[in-house]
């Protein structure tokens, strides 16, 4: 018969070391933002139709741009999920015709800078650091 020695000198210097170092990470009792802003901006000659898509699917009219004007939008923060990118498809009114800006990949608490240009197919979409 074999017996398992269970008790080692200075066993519980490890024990102690092991449970203390759940206790020395700091949890922020900050909570991360729900919402993640989008600043449009257009130098378009036309009313602007914004669209977000997940990659190229799954669009989701977020609003309107107005011709040389800005406009705020906001997604949750779980849409930036997306393992493709979020991207922008956007319509001019006079032309009729979509544009694509992006893919961008957004975490909480950034901001998403779109820029509509006079030629929406050279528009623009950039992820900007912490909006707080």
């Amino acid at each position: 018969m074999w017996s398992l020695r269970l008790y080692r000198p200075g066993w519980w210097v490890g024990v102690a070391l092991l449970s203390s170092a759940c206790a020395v990470v700091p949890r922020s009792t900050e909570a991360l933002p729900t919402l993640i802003p989008i600043s449009g901006h257009s130098y378009n000659r036309s009313d602007v139709d914004v669209y977000l898509m997940c990659g190229d699917r799954d669009a989701r009219r977020l609003g309107v741009v107005s011709k040389k004007g800005a406009a705020a939008f906001e997604i949750p923060a779980e849409a930036a999920r997306c393992v493709s990118g979020l991207n922008f498809f956007l319509v001019a009114w006079d032309r009729g015709r979509g544009y694509w800006a992006g893919p961008v990949r957004p975490r909480a608490g950034e901001q998403i800078d779109l820029v509509i240009e006079k030629y929406a197919g050279l528009s623009t979409a950039r992820v900007r650091g912490d909006f707080r």
